[in-house]
């Protein structure tokens, strides 16, 4: 008998709480209204005079229901393709409150408007006093507005004829912001996008050397770092250096610092007999050091870009020059990338200190590192007719090559960067010149350097470099 009556009383308890649950929701389902004069339905016009319910679109009519004491509902009517569509979103307790005031302040608006004691004029003078006054704080996005409302409802004032001269002005304030109250308006960040492109090879550097250094054996893991390594290195780079001074000098530096920590990184780990994942990992951690000790050092120390390119060079040349040095030592192994790195080093260094001043652009630099690759390659080619069978003594007069190449370069181009319009450049090349004299003829050769406007793109200049002879 009490198994029979147990489930019964089961059932009749569930019964009354459903039954007193459906009452109390019956009771508490009760409609409201944001306003007396809006009333319980919500049409289309009344959405638009009150700026309700931006996100439904084809609105068609609503209704806010009361669910409980805090909880409220929204029963709406949209329309789409398909046809028409009843939704419901529940909302709380305090964006009805907060929907209520708008709606008050909304109304309040509208009877001061149609009321006949308030002066138009007087009205117009008001809005365009506040629009001054934010003017002045420099809230044009607040002005703006009060300006076009002025423009729109007033268009009768005198006010308004005078806004017409200048509300466009004040739009382009507010949106480009290039003006010079604005913060950041003398930002310079000429030099953003070479880092932005640094950060993007760094970080498939990255994508690699760091599975590498982890011991990573599976191949997903180094298709992850390929994939996420360069752009989430660019994004990065774009998040901190949005609102940073980046100019072209420091942008050289920061590059510089990532190549250096990444060279000096792997060689002297490889000196040390490490494991290779070891060698690359120490390579990334250099790497990282290197870029964050630049950005802390361009913090203090302003680099013009000439500086700064003739620094940065100063890491191939360093290590070719070491190199040089190392073998005319007649070291070999270990000794001789001992070289190279301390060659780097040391250059870097002294062109930091010594170029502090130099103003030079970076189309003259690459000018004069090219004349530098030209002077190695023609001291090889000694080397080949001569038939140099010495490894020291090769590299010794490539060397030398390479210093005549730089020393050329840097005075051939000398004028390149006086004037704006280079294809005005004159050079004299007297000094460099070599003459001979037989008989009644005068035989002459020197260096030439000049300028010619590109034949699709007439705004570019292309440099041509050669000998002149002259006969």
């Amino acid at each position: 008998m009490e198994k029979i009556l147990s489930p019964i009383f089961i059932f009749i308890v569930v019964l009354i709480g459903c039954a007193t649950t459906l009452w109390a929701q019956t009771q508490e389902q009760e409609v409201v209204s944001l306003s007396d004069s809006i009333g319980h339905e919500i049409d289309k016009a009344e959405r638009d005079i009150y700026h309700l319910f931006p996100d439904i679109k084809g609105f068609q009519s609503a209704r806010i229901v009361r669910v409980s004491r805090s909880k409220y509902r929204l029963d709406y009517t949209c329309e789409d393709v398909a046809g028409l569509k009843h939704k419901s979103r529940n909302i709380s307790a305090d964006a009805l409150e907060l929907t209520r005031l708008h709606v008050k302040l909304t109304e309040d608006y509208h009877k001061t408007r149609l009321s006949s004691a308030i002066d138009r004029e007087l009205e117009a003078e008001i809005l365009y006093r506040m629009a001054l006054k934010y003017a002045s704080q420099a809230k044009y996005n607040m002005s703006s507005r009060l300006f076009g409302d002025l423009l729109l409802d007033y268009s009768e004032s005198n006010q308004a004829s005078e806004v017409k001269e200048f509300h466009a002005s004040a739009e382009r304030l507010w949106k480009t912001k290039k003006a010079l109250f604005w913060k950041g308006s003398l930002l310079d960040q000429s030099g953003r996008t070479e880092v932005l492109i640094f950060s993007g090879y760094y970080g498939l550097w990255l994508g690699i050397a760091i599975p590498v250094f982890l011991e990573a054996e599976s191949p997903q893991a180094y298709s992850a770092g390929l994939l996420l390594g360069g752009p989430l290195s660019i994004l990065i780079a774009h998040g901190l250096t949005k609102e940073a001074r980046i100019n072209k000098g420091r942008a050289a530096m920061i590059s510089l610092g990532g190549h250096l920590g990444t060279w000096q990184g792997i060689g002297w780990a490889a000196m040390s007999d490490w494991d290779g994942e070891d060698v690359i990992g120490m390579g990334v951690l250099g790497g990282v050091a290197g870029i964050g000790a630049a950005t802390l050092m361009t913090r203090k120390i302003d680099f013009l870009e000439g500086h700064a390119r003739l620094t940065s060079s100063g890491l191939q040349w360093g290590a070719w020059f070491g190199l040089v040095f190392g073998i005319i030592a007649d070291h070999d192994g270990d000794d001789l990338l001992r070289d190279m790195l301390i060659g780097s080093d040391v250059l870097i260094l002294g062109t930091a200190i010594t170029m502090k001043d130099v103003r030079m652009s970076k189309a003259r630099v690459r000018l004069i590192n090219l004349a530098g690759v030209l002077g190695t390659v023609f001291g090889f080619g000694i080397d080949l007719l001569g038939e140099v069978d010495e490894e020291s003594t090769a590299f010794g007069i490539a060397g030398l090559g390479s210093v005549a190449g730089l020393a050329m370069g840097r005075h051939l181009t000398r004028n390149l960067d006086k004037g704006k319009d280079l294809s005005l450049l004159k050079m004299d090349n007297s000094r460099l010149c070599y003459s001979l004299k037989k008989g009644e003829r005068t035989w002459s050769v020197s260096p030439k350097l000049s300028f010619k406007r590109h034949p699709s793109h007439k705004n570019k200049l292309v440099p041509f470099i050669g000998l002149q002879i002259d006969f």
